[in-house]
């Protein structure tokens, strides 16, 4: 057999083939004829072929083989024996090549977050022809499509790869085809089911809605992340925020853990341990129920510009932040500070004071209230750029009352609210007394007047002093003389002295108040409407009786009996006038019987109540005004020790 010839045949599987016999051609005898390798595959015996394979024919003529359609199994060693022969003249040896089985079943030797370590066995069988290399498949999720992702072509025929760039947390299987010069074989039976490991989500939520709903809150709503950025289980946000002006690292943190991530496991269980679903199902059916999330966020500082973050986070970390800048709603001030009382009058209060140490707002102005007598009033809104001044406003409270405990009340004001009140109790200084009522201004002696008046009707807290003001009506000078007093003494008198006589002089009188803010300041009073007096010789022996006076009668009354008093005069000067004509007429003829010698002048002379009164050429009242009844007791006393 060893020096028997051999004959090679290549096919290539799928395709026909024809194997001669060796010796015997269109012209030979042939009685019995067979073909085989180990078995018997064709025969020709009584003139008759004989096969076993459909596939496989005996050609009449030259008794040669064909093959059609040829596969792999059909490679053998092929002998021709005819007419009994025991050696066949030449071996035919057919290859027929086709594409390899397919490979053993990928296992996951490790894995990561991005990538996977495979290994698998080669084809069974080659199928003639050398495997090349590999192509890994790859299905992602449990019931994904084998061309989602593309086929990933290996470089040579080891039966290890590590396939890269895949998705964290994601389910993956993969299958391999085993690659040769005739073509691919038949996928592989798939590998087991496994989860790449998590990573920390990267996509950020997407902020809907940002404003505040009060003084101390902020409300944020937001949609979720795409799913595919969760990498991982989805567990819940993460808020934090912090206000804008401070550091970074000072913020608080609200973590939102929803339930319905417990309700994905117990519904789809653990895609990692029973491959039964897959984390992208379970997080968009997750974010399905969160499709639009919102927080609330409370006890924040007033108006305040707050710097707000959120981020998704599973158990590997948080993703990135989104943020978004939101400020709380203005509040109500804080109260004024430092309000001080820099003056006070008897009818002004000049007050002060500094900006609220929290505005909480913007501060468009200031009110100022004042209470007294159980009345409140309001002064009109002060605007903040009209009051400050180097940072401290100012304001004053005019046409109040003299003497008068008041309580001051600032505050500052938005928009929206009025602030928390600043105040102060203060009493207003006092005012100048009224005029006092003067009820005697009498001629003395040569060179002194007597004056005498009533106490103011009108004071606060009491009379200190009085304050006499006369004058020389021939020169401008004034003089003062300056008299202690008090509240409890209703009438008061004092002797001018030094005076020129044959003068006419002016003399008034008010009262003074020492301030109650101020010791060292006096209020002065208004002065009593000044009166006019001459002084002449003698005129101290004409003592008509005082001029009463009683501040304490009603107005309306004293009206009353002056229209009385005057209907009664002018009743009594008609019958005067009556009387007078028959008087006159009877005397008439009376004096005519008389002598001249016996008639006698006598100048006229005007008397009323007692009072001697005469006008010179400037009308001014030349007057003595008896003084002694009016002088009783204490005041005669006193007058007598001026003279002493």
């Amino acid at each position: 057999i060893e020096n028997i010839p051999v004959v090679k045949y290549v096919a290539v599987a799928g395709r026909n083939v024809t194997i001669s016999c060796p010796g015997v051609n269109e012209h030979s005898l042939i009685d019995t004829l067979i073909w085989k390798t180990t078995q018997t595959v064709a025969e020709y015996v009584n003139g008759s072929p004989l096969v076993n394979n459909p596939r496989i024919t005996l050609l009449p003529g030259n008794f040669s083989l064909h093959i059609s359609p040829t596969s792999s199994a059909d490679t053998a060693e092929y002998t021709c024996l005819f007419n009994d022969r025991h050696s066949p003249e030449a071996i035919a040896d057919l290859l027929v090549q086709d594409v390899p089985d397919p490979p053993g079943r990928p296992l996951v030797v490790s894995f990561t977050s991005r990538s996977v370590d495979l290994s698998w066995a080669h084809s069974q069988d080659a199928r003639n022809a050398p495997v090349t290399n590999f192509i890994i498949e790859t299905r992602v999720g449990e019931n994904g499509d084998w061309n989602q992702v593309p086929p990933i072509y290996t470089k040579s025929h080891l039966t290890t790869y590590q396939v890269t760039e895949l998705l964290p947390f994601t389910v993956y299987s993969f299958r391999i085809i085993a690659v040769n010069e005739l073509g691919h074989s038949t996928p592989s039976k798939e590998s087991y089911y496994f989860v790449t490991l998590r990573e920390a989500p990267t996509g950020k939520p997407v902020t809907t809605i940002a404003h505040n709903t009060s003084a101390t809150s902020v409300y944020i709503s937001w949609k979720p992340p795409p799913p595919d950025t969760i990498l991982g289980e989805f567990l819940g946000y993460r808020i934090t925020y912090r206000t804008r002006d401070r550091h970074p690292d000072d913020v608080k943190e609200i973590y939102i853990r929803d339930s319905t991530v417990e309700r994905v496991r117990l519904r789809f269980g653990s895609p990692k341990a029973t491959g039964s679903i897959g984390p992208d199902a379970a997080t968009l059916f997750i974010l399905e129920l969160l499709l639009s999330m919102s927080h609330e966020i409370h006890n924040l500082e007033t108006y305040t510009q707050y710097l707000v973050s959120i981020q998704v986070f599973n158990p590997e970390g948080l993703g990135p932040p989104t943020t978004v800048l939101v400020m709380t709603d203005e509040g109500v001030p804080t109260k004024p500070r430092n309000l001080s009382v820099l003056e006070i009058t008897s009818t002004t209060i000049r007050i002060s004071w500094l900006e609220p140490e929290k505005r909480n707002g913007v501060i468009h102005g200031y009110r100022v209230y004042y209470v007294y007598q159980n009345q409140t009033l309001l002064h009109l809104p002060i605007l903040k750029n009209d009051a400050a001044q180097n940072s401290v406003f100012y304001y004053t409270l005019t046409n109040l009352k003299p003497f008068t405990d008041y309580r001051i009340i600032v505050t500052a004001f938005t928009l929206k609210y009025d602030g928390e009140p600043s105040e102060v109790s203060l009493r207003t200084d006092v005012g100048g007394p009224s005029p006092p009522k003067v009820l005697n201004l009498t001629c003395h002696s040569l060179d002194t007047l007597f004056f005498s008046w009533r106490i103011p009707r009108v004071y606060h807290s009491s009379i200190d002093f009085y304050i006499v003001n006369y004058r020389n009506l021939e020169y401008d000078d004034t003089h003062e003389i300056r008299i202690s007093a008090n509240a409890s003494i209703v009438e008061t008198s004092m002797v001018i002295p030094n005076l020129t006589t044959n003068s006419a002089y002016e003399v008034k009188v008010r009262g003074a108040t020492v301030s109650t803010v101020n010791p060292k300041k006096v209020v002065l009073g208004t002065y009593c409407e000044p009166i006019k007096i001459a002084l002449r010789a003698n005129c101290e022996q004409y003592q008509p009786p005082p001029l009463r006076h009683n501040p304490y009668v009603d107005q309306e009354l004293v009206i009353l009996a002056g229209i009385v008093i005057g209907c009664f005069g002018l009743l009594l000067i008609i019958l005067a006038i009556v009387l007078w004509r028959k008087c006159f007429h009877a005397s008439y003829h009376e004096a005519g019987d008389q002598r001249p010698s016996e008639r006698t002048d006598h100048k006229p002379t005007v008397q009323s109540n007692g009072w001697k009164t005469s006008c010179d050429s400037n009308g001014i009242v030349q007057t003595s005004i008896p003084s002694e009844e009016y002088i009783n007791g204490q005041q005669q006393a006193m007058i007598d020790r001026f003279h002493r």
